[in-house]
């Protein structure tokens, strides 16, 4: 049975409709990644707020929470679920439903195939030609598996962009924003940044030192690094190979949230939303 659904930017459920001779094997490459993920071996450890990635340990960190209420919907009542649609929908993670497990994988705009030139090859003709159809790529990995009232996940920056985890992130400590804005790549009062920064500013400082995006970002070609940005209606000033971020708290925690990629633009109207809400900017 086809239990193929996706999670929408703005938190919504659809649930996607699989030809049927691709069922099974969809299903065997979720089950499979996730076997991969965890096993009767995988050592569990309650996540303690320690964001460092383990994938290349034997161990798995979990989270004691509740799925949304629209997760209750399945598998039960599938058909109370809207159809994926592909033209409008903004889907931000996938995942399948395996006896009583969820499990999900990361989805981003690379996983899109309609704004890319691919060639496909027909056998019949023994040529190539264009794909031109709207299709997306699924992965074989997933990133959290949730069972048994557990969500198990081995990196946070991750599980965090499949479900809204904003409640279980732990601030940045006092050393930890001074480090931070002493970094070699940042150019701010860290003096009024100790002073002046909330818990918003807190997290998202732990998250970008933890998942290192911001030595990521400064590494990219000037005119990409324009181009991201702007993309989001960011305002980003780097002046002598640092980010000079303002006095201002609203403007640094955006600053922030764009670096965490916590922010995405709308397909249709082309408006700027932060994740997990539909606040415009």
């Amino acid at each position: 049975m086809n239990q193929l659904y996706a999670i929408l930017k703005d938190g919504q459920l659809r649930y996607i409709d699989l030809a049927e001779d691709i069922v099974e094997s969809t299903r065997e490459l979720f089950v499979n990644a996730a076997s991969e993920l965890m096993d009767a071996d995988t050592v569990e450890e309650q996540f303690d707020g320690d964001y460092i990635n383990r994938e290349d340990e034997n161990e798995i960190s979990y989270i004691e929470m509740a799925l949304p209420e629209a997760f209750s919907d399945i598998p039960d009542n599938q058909m109370g679920l809207t159809t994926l649609d592909i033209e409008h929908d903004v889907i931000k993670s996938l995942f399948w439903y395996e006896e009583g497990a969820f499990l999900f994988q990361m989805f981003s705009s690379g996983n899109l195939l309609e704004n890319k030139y691919i060639v496909k090859f027909l056998q019949e003709e023994h040529n190539f030609n264009r794909l031109t159809e709207k299709a997306f790529i699924i992965n074989n990995k997933v990133q959290a598996i949730y069972k048994n009232g557990k969500l198990y996940f081995q990196s946070f920056p991750s599980a965090s962009k499949i479900l809204n985890l904003s409640a279980y992130m732990v601030a940045a400590t006092t050393e930890g924003v001074r480090n931070f804005g002493n970094k070699d790549n940042i150019n701010i009062d860290v003096d009024w940044l100790l002073e002046r920064a909330n818990n918003k500013t807190r997290r998202l400082i732990k998250m970008v030192t933890e998942t290192g995006t911001l030595d990521m970002f400064m590494e990219m070609d000037g005119r990409k690094r324009g181009k991201i940005a702007k993309s989001v209606n960011v305002d980003i000033n780097i002046v002598d190979g640092k980010l000079v971020l303002p006095n201002n708290v609203g403007q640094v925690n955006k600053i922030l949230e764009f670096l965490n990629e916590d922010v995405y633009k709308g397909l249709i109207t082309s408006n700027v939303f932060r994740t997990n809400s539909k606040k415009r900017e």
